[in-house]
């Protein structure tokens, strides 16, 4: 089984591709907004590497968010468009889920910082299969937690696979959607805007 995943929810972009359960990886490190002219290239150097093709790619599977508003839009639209290219099936992956992959606690949570002391979290029981809470929440109320992990560097290419390897397995396939958990900073300000001219 080969399989083809993406992360481009933060400055570092992902690639990692399975074939035959050796996985070969590039981490980029630049803006999220440079993502979309570094994807594709980035794709080929590790098919190249890999020896293989993308017609040989039997599954694509990408971290859909929370993260990178921009970033996530690169990954998702660009994944989605190679699927229908293809014709090969998605599975969907959280930043969270990935945050969690090898963590085996009874309750414990993965938090990514989204700016002005505010962090995406998930809470989980046990390991990154059993998400109980998500939403966003701010560093004065995480703080309050126990057993909090923190998003301090790119997402493991393992980690990616073995998630997808396992999403697969269970039938997870899905068209991508973006995962955001607020919104965008231009509808903030939109709504504000108009918000005035109602007052």
């Amino acid at each position: 089984m080969n399989i083809l995943a993406v992360d481009t929810t933060s400055e570092n972009m992902v690639i990692a591709i399975s074939k035959n359960d050796v996985i070969f990886s590039r981490i980029g490190m630049s803006e999220s907004k440079k993502h979309n002219s570094q994807i594709l290239p980035m794709i080929d150097e590790l098919l190249e590497e890999a020896k293989i093709t993308l017609g040989e790619i039997d599954y694509l599977a990408c971290v859909v968010g929370p993260g990178s508003f921009t970033g996530i839009r690169i990954g998702v639209s660009s994944v989605n468009a190679l699927a229908f290219a293809l014709s090969k099936k998605c599975v969907s992956i959280t930043a969270l889920e990935e945050l969690a992959f090898g963590v085996s606690e009874n309750d414990f949570y993965c938090a990514i910082d989204c700016r002005h002391d505010n962090y995406y979290y998930a809470r989980f029981n046990n390991d990154y299969k059993n998400m109980k809470e998500l939403g966003e929440i701010t560093l004065q109320d995480l703080e309050k937690k126990d057993k909090v992990i923190y998003k301090d560097k790119p997402s493991d290419p393992n980690a990616l696979i073995e998630i997808a390897k396992y999403k697969i397995g269970v039938g997870k396939f899905e068209t991508l959607s973006p995962l955001y958990l607020k919104k965008s900073q231009a509808e903030r300000e939109y709504e504000n805007k108009n918000m005035d001219k109602i007052v």
